[in-house]
């Protein structure tokens, strides 16, 4: 169901959407270790430009990539004016915003977490959660976060309890197993 492009609660700021963080610096050269939320480091390398926004939230710069490189589960990037150890230890704890537009397209099942968040969750016999307030990631599986009525529900991804996905219509539709929303309240 959702594709693993666009991890952790993904904000999107207007036409941005955050795609991971700078975690440190990486030699004497200026290059920093990036983590992706969609643990897929290698999707760094399509993105030409990136938004760098400071820890404080107060400061965005856009950066031209110079170059992009795996090492294991970060990304390893040369960005462009950034050219020595100080200036690259500047830069950790940013956040690396993209252009939505530059996403890579998605099949028609597939949906990026900021496209589900929001959407109404109603179980297939007609009963309202509420809303998709958040997402994350579990090493079996995606969790949807569902808050309404005084109640927070945590629903796995799966394709045997989400049914109908209509962002048209802004809502899910899910099956949930016996017990599922019980355990929940």
């Amino acid at each position: 169901m959702t594709r693993k492009t666009d991890r952790r609660n993904c904000e999107v700021h207007d036409d941005l959407g955050l795609i991971g963080e700078i975690v440190k610096p990486h030699g004497i050269r200026g290059e920093v270790k990036a983590y992706l939320y969609s643990e897929q480091p290698e999707n760094l390398k399509q993105y030409k430009k990136i938004v760098l926004q400071e820890p404080t939230g107060s400061g965005i710069e856009t950066y031209n990539v110079v170059k992009c490189r795996e090492q294991g589960k970060l990304a390893i990037l040369q960005l462009e004016g950034v050219g020595t150890r100080e200036a690259a230890q500047s830069l950790q704890g940013s956040k690396i915003w993209v252009n939505k537009a530059d996403f890579p397209t998605l099949d028609s099942d597939e949906y990026y977490w900021h496209q589900l968040k929001g959407l109404k969750v109603i179980t297939e016999t007609g009963q309202e959660l509420g809303r998709v307030t958040k997402l994350f990631n579990t090493t079996a599986h995606d969790i949807m976060v569902v808050s309404g009525a005084g109640h927070e529900f945590m629903i796995p991804m799966k394709g045997d309890i989400i049914r109908e996905i209509d962002d048209q219509g802004g809502k899910i539709i899910i099956s949930p197993p016996p017990g599922l929303l019980e355990i929940n309240k």
